[in-house]
């Protein structure tokens, strides 16, 4: 391998870095502690954003690490993706605010830093769906230019259409998911990693679990982080805390179901069992009977471990769509159930169910403040064309994106990259990848003994 190949990474990690420097130097301000017109900082914020941090840079690590040979870059290239986002996101949104287009600078606050690790969480997704098929320099340009069409989607589905998508299921899960999975589909099996790779064993089994266990118990904070007001952070907390539970338990009984010796499959428990919370997400300030949580719940693992069983085998074997991370069964398809969702609730309930919460969570409701037209049914026809213009940006999104990136790593065909695409992927030390090995040996004399 050239110099060139060698250190293309780092110059291109501090291009970017230095443009973020630059930007931030010009454009980007802290609010001003003498200006009130402006809530700086409230006492629920920054405990939620902890805990979305957290489910960011290890849950979402260690989810990952169940692949035998590859869990050191997992949770390494999660928390450089994670960084690197943070900025780009940061930066993005402030000059798409209002503020920038009025003064030519925006402020940063709480608020600004958990919508930054809401695009943490679209690149992530992604990233399951190609893990183990791109190295460090293709997840970075991944990373900028998804960041990119996902804050655009962002803009448009609540600034111009006004969706009501709470817990972001839509423009956080279901856009990472298919805007992964159509980069896939343009890489097909030319970028998979060989059957004995993508296995997993004991111990990295037992760090994915990790990973969930440490998800499932934020989720809630996940869906709630950026509502307003109290009154349905309230309710998006307590619904995502029980569509998971039900949706929890629906994963275990159907998991036994699908197995013909009755035995629980560690992929279901690992990804499933936390559909319910994405299924949930964007009408979890909604959703104003427990029962309903529940049933959602329900309704997403079921659709979730079905289509782990019977669904991406399918996929693999009829259009070589390989998701390494089984994320459509977790982001992708709940992501499109939570859209479904929105619409019923929207249609369901009556307005005068929700008191002066109403046009927060509508705010262009006929008789609101901002003297919208709009009442259920035309409420349902927004929700629909924003799971639309997701949908349809992700798809569009992927497949530029996957043009560019993927093709160019997998026609190279000499010795040389061959020999050294396993360590271009893996981006580890080799004294990393000793250590792994060693801990393999150990698994197998444990096994043995």
């Amino acid at each position: 391998m050239c110099v060139w190949q060698r250190r293309q990474f780092s110059l291109l990690a501090l291009f970017f870095q230095m443009i973020f420097l630059i930007l931030f130097s010009l454009f980007c301000r802290y609010i001003d502690p003498l200006d009130d017109s402006k809530r700086i900082y409230s006492g629920t914020d920054y405990p939620l954003f902890q805990d979305v941090h957290l489910m960011i840079f290890v849950g979402f690590g260690f989810l990952m690490a169940f692949l035998k040979r590859y869990g050191f870059s997992a949770v390494s290239v999660n928390l450089l993706l994670s960084a690197f986002v943070i900025q780009w996101a940061m930066l993005l949104r402030g000059f798409l605010s209002k503020q920038f287009q009025e003064t030519g600078t925006f402020t940063l606050g709480v608020p600004e830093m958990m919508c930054a690790d809401n695009s943490c969480a679209v690149v992530l997704i992604t990233m399951g769906v190609l893990l183990g098929r791109m190295t460090p320099v293709q997840f970075l340009l991944l990373a900028f230019f998804e960041t990119s069409f996902s804050v655009l989607v962002d803009h448009i589905v609540f600034n111009i259409l006004h969706v009501n998508d709470g817990g972001r299921s839509l423009v956080v899960h279901a856009f990472g998911a298919y805007f992964g999975l159509a980069a896939a589909l343009v890489g097909k099996k030319k970028n998979v990693m060989e059957m004995d790779e993508q296995g997993s064993i004991h111990h990295s089994d037992l760090f994915s679990m990790i990973g969930t266990l440490l998800l499932w118990v934020f989720f809630p904070s996940f869906n709630a982080a950026v509502q307003e007001p109290e009154d349905a952070r309230h309710r998006a907390i307590m619904n995502t805390y029980l569509a998971m539970a039900s949706g929890t338990v629906t994963t275990f009984i159907l998991s036994s179901l699908v197995d013909n010796l009755g035995r629980f499959n560690m992929i279901h428990i690992q990804s499933s069992t936390l559909s319910g919370g994405v299924a949930i997400g964007s009408a979890a300030n909604a959703v104003l009977y427990p029962s309903h949580a529940v049933a959602v719940g329900i309704c997403a693992s079921f659709v979730s471990v079905i289509g782990h069983a019977w669904l991406s085998p399918k996929l693999e074997k009829r259009f070589k769509l390989y998701d390494t991370c089984g994320v459509h069964n977790l982001h992708g398809i709940p992501g499109i159930l939570a859209g479904i969702f929105s619409i019923i609730f929207a249609l369901g309930y009556e307005p005068e169910s929700y008191g002066k919460t109403l046009y927060h969570i509508y705010p262009h409701f006929e008789g609101g403040p901002m003297n919208g037209e709009r009442n259920r049914e035309i409420q349902a026809v927004y929700q629909l064309a924003g799971m639309g213009v997701t949908l349809a940006t992700a798809v569009v999104g992927g497949l530029m994106t996957g043009t560019l990136l993927l093709p160019g790593q997998a026609d190279r065909r000499s010795a040389d990259f061959q020999s050294d695409s396993s360590e271009m992927s893996q981006w580890v030390q080799h004294n990393w990848r000793f250590l792994e090995q060693e801990l393999l040996e150990r698994e197998r004399l444990h096994e043995i003994y």
